[in-house]
């Protein structure tokens, strides 16, 4: 039993050296008839600056959603930490200014806001433009026993699902979540079968990943659809 909980702990040391990256969503809420002007804003914003290496804005519209989720779409900022942080530090320039007035003149207040976090382990790294994503929020007792039960998930359906990450949300939290399972597809069609089990083992490992986060408590989800991205 140690030793097979020191090989878990190397492999998530591993995986936080070596692939972890930090995020940051923006959340707005962008009144209906703003939508077309937000995105040709938005567009010509980060078409027409440079962006640091290693780093990768995206812009989401959120499709599927809560009662209480006012945002209507996402802008995620991912990489590095010292990329991010360096990236910040070129926003202060009049044209970083105006972007930004003109951005909450179409934008509704209520709504917005900020929430960073990073990834722990990541699976399928090569599918990660897959254009349609799901984000699940969770308030974790044990986050050595989730994440532990996540990885024998993945190694049943690892090979069938798209882009995967598991992450802890760091800054703006609200209602207490603590982790996160970040999912992608590349349909529609995929992301309504979430959840269903092609064959016996898949169905067993659901049974298994239920059991072993009985005590945690699953909050949210959220799906979206990428509009653009920018590197």
């Amino acid at each position: 039993m140690k030793k097979a909980f020191l090989i878990l702990t190397s492999f998530f040391t591993i995986s936080l050296c070596s692939q972890n990256i930090t995020w940051q969503n923006v959340n707005l809420n962008v009144p209906f008839e703003n939508t077309q002007a937000v995105f040709n804003l938005i567009d010509g914003f980060y078409s027409n600056i440079e962006i640091p290496e290693g780093i990768r804005i995206s812009l989401w519209s959120i499709e599927y959603k809560g009662s209480g989720e006012k945002a209507t779409h996402v802008l995620n900022f991912a990489g590095t930490k010292e990329n991010l942080v360096d990236f910040e530090s070129r926003k202060l320039t009049s044209e970083w200014d105006a972007y930004l007035t003109k951005l909450n003149s179409l934008t509704n207040r209520d709504g917005f806001s900020v929430t960073a976090g990073v990834t722990l382990v990541r699976y399928n790294i090569d599918k990660w433009q897959e254009t349609i994503a799901q984000s699940h929020q969770w308030k974790v007792k044990n986050p050595v026993k989730f994440i532990s039960a996540f990885a024998n998930l993945m190694n049943v359906f690892g090979d069938s699902s798209g882009y995967v990450s598991i992450g802890q949300t760091t800054h703006g939290v609200e209602n207490g979540e603590t982790h996160y399972i970040y999912v992608t597809f590349p349909d529609l069609v995929s992301a309504l079968d979430f959840g269903n089990a092609a064959n016996q083992d898949e169905s067993e490992a659901i049974v298994n990943w239920l059991e072993a986060t009985k005590d945690d408590e699953y909050t949210r989800s959220i799906t979206r659809v990428m509009l653009k991205s920018w590197e």
